[in-house]
């Protein structure tokens, strides 16, 4: 008695379920999306941004150089018409090139990590920026 109880239950529930889930699929294939609610996406290519035509070479100091002593001197060369801005944490410098487009100039650095960001500006306003990451301090390695 007790098996046929078992078994007729768990007939009942598969029936159940299957009842249950056509209806699901009947529901889910009728139903109709109104009008307003549907988007129409549009995809279109990237457009490439165009390559500055200034250019920036930072020949000091290198990328993530630890140096022990406070100032640091900045050099490297861009066009000569451009404006040259240096800036730290805790300093900032802006400065010309000279007429073949070197530029050099001296900072000072905080303790620990200092990131400097060096930024050739040209006249009709494009810039390139240049960052180095570099670090003081006083231990001997």
């Amino acid at each position: 008695m007790k098996k046929e109880r078992t078994v007729l239950s768990l007939i009942a529930i598969t029936i159940g379920l299957l009842f249950a889930g056509i209806a699901f699929y009947i529901y889910q294939y009728t139903k109709i999306l109104p009008l307003a609610k549907t988007k129409t996406v549009s995809i279109s290519a990237p457009t490439p941004t165009p390559k500055p035509s200034i250019f920036l070479l930072v020949n000091e100091p290198s990328d993530e150089k630890i140096f022990n002593k406070k100032v640091v001197t900045v050099s490297g060369k861009t066009e000569d018409n451009a404006t040259i801005v240096i800036m730290t944490k805790s300093d900032f410098d802006v400065l010309k090139p000279s007429s073949v487009g070197n530029f050099s100039t001296t900072i000072n650095l905080n303790d620990g990590i200092n990131i400097i960001r060096i930024t050739a500006i040209a006249p009709n306003g494009e810039e390139q920026t240049i960052e180095r990451t570099v670090g003081f301090t006083t231990e001997d390695f």
